[in-house]
């Protein structure tokens, strides 16, 4: 039989343990459909800045260029008058040379630290050190706030002779998979003129355009990040957009 003393001592235990259990991430604005935000984003009606928090997997952090791109980028395109911020933190390597996107998702939620609040919206951006599971595919936009990058995919497609450089195409896909947590292209922000190419899903049918399916293969000779063409950039405007 327990004496008095040893269930004071259970009950402490179980006050304990309980008190140190993470409690699951809870957001009401988050992990929802890709590019139900896409205004929330644009506008600032509801939303006055943008906070962006990059997880990066050992070795594949992106570089101060193209950080400098894509805040270029979204200033050009969102209406956050008090301002947009990036922050960067290296996570744990995964010991897969491939994820599944339930991997992605569970990866993201041990780590995301940031979440859509007051007047602040937030994304989070996963790089990871290894492939998609299918292996055409660099990056990958798959809630409201949130997007993943595949390093290995990306290093082994870029950097050598013939081939853009590294940094230019880790900054083309961010651009590029920001635009479709904006809504491009009629995922979220209606067009303002049929431009969506019916074979590819919600992209671009102008092939110079950011928002082309391919754009991180169509010119492996460019020097310069593709930019929105005036389809794209007549529909964030009409969203909310600058």
């Amino acid at each position: 039989m327990c004496s008095r003393k040893c269930i004071y001592l259970l009950i402490f235990i179980a006050i304990t343990f309980t008190a140190c259990q993470k409690e699951p991430v809870i957001s009401n604005h988050d992990y929802k459909t890709l590019g139900i935000s896409a205004h929330d984003f644009l506008s600032s009606s509801v939303y006055t800045s943008l906070q962006i928090q990059i997880s990066y997997m050992p070795g594949f952090q992106p570089g101060p260029q193209t950080i400098d791109s894509l805040t270029s980028f979204l200033n050009t395109y969102l209406n956050k008058p008090q301002g947009i911020n990036i922050s960067e933190k290296q996570i744990a390597a995964s010991s897969k040379e491939s994820l599944t996107l339930d991997e992605i998702v569970e990866i993201e939620k041990k780590n995301r630290t940031v979440f859509t609040n007051g007047n602040i919206i937030t994304a989070h951006v996963l790089i990871t050190n290894g492939r998609y599971v299918t292996n055409d595919v660099f990056a990958k936009s798959y809630w409201n706030t949130s997007l993943c990058l595949f390093g290995k995919a990306i290093n082994d497609n870029s950097g050598n002779v013939g081939q853009i450089s590294t940094s230019q195409l880790t900054t083309t896909l961010l651009e590029h998979e920001f635009g479709h947590l904006l809504g491009l292209v009629g995922q979220g922000t209606p067009m303002q003129a049929y431009h969506k190419d019916a074979a590819n899903g919600a992209h671009c049918d102008n092939r110079n355009c950011l928002m082309y399916y391919n754009v991180e293969t169509n010119n492996p000779g460019s020097i310069t990040i593709p930019e929105l063409d005036a389809n794209c950039k007549s529909d964030l405007k009409a969203n909310g957009g600058k």
